[in-house]
């Protein structure tokens, strides 16, 4: 599905680096942001949460094969651009922050996988359904719960939802 998806650009928006300013800002309103273990796990398992949205939403002849598929299929992309860059997780560099650490918290920051994932997943799901806004917002919820388990830095989720986009752009419907 995405064999020929080329990841070269997205190889050049680098993160702050891991002393900048930048970093000790984003990290600093992670301080603010408060931390919100309820949302963590409700978003933590992206298909149910697609699968949710869609029973709010009647859909009727749902295909949960959509969101397992795009996650199989998309997570080698997102694990190559996550080594290249090797980013730490905001609480290995600021050890007095504290997160609720999940299972899928064990690669590295950059980018968030499960916004790319998320926005990837909710792109297909509005266009084969409809119901874009209740999709999306499932994307965004996926996103933000990242951020209010102290999981990721803010560009982390903005990276992983510029990937999950474009690489929505390559499905067929």
């Amino acid at each position: 599905m995405f064999e020929k998806f080329d990841i070269t650009p997205f190889k050049k928006m680098k993160p702050p680096s891991d002393h900048s300013f930048d970093t000790a800002q984003e990290i600093k309103n992670l301080k603010k942001t408060p931390l919100r273990k309820d949302l963590a796990q409700k978003y933590d398992n992206i298909e149910s949460a697609f699968k949710k949205t869609a029973e709010e939403n009647n859909i009727k002849d749902y295909d949960e094969k959509i969101a397992s598929n795009l996650i199989k299929k998309s997570a080698p992309i997102i694990l190559k651009l996550k080594k290249h860059y090797n980013r730490p997780r905001p609480y290995d560099l600021d050890k007095n922050l504290s997160a609720f650490k999940m299972k899928s918290m064990n690669t590295p920051s950059y980018p968030s996988g499960h916004s790319a994932q998320g926005y990837l997943i909710g792109s297909v799901l509005k266009k084969k359904y409809g119901k874009g806004s209740a999709f999306m917002k499932t994307a965004k919820n996926i996103s933000d719960s990242r951020i209010s388990a102290r999981a990721h830095y803010p560009s982390d989720s903005k990276f992983g939802e510029k990937i999950g986009t474009k690489l929505s752009e390559e499905v067929k419907i």
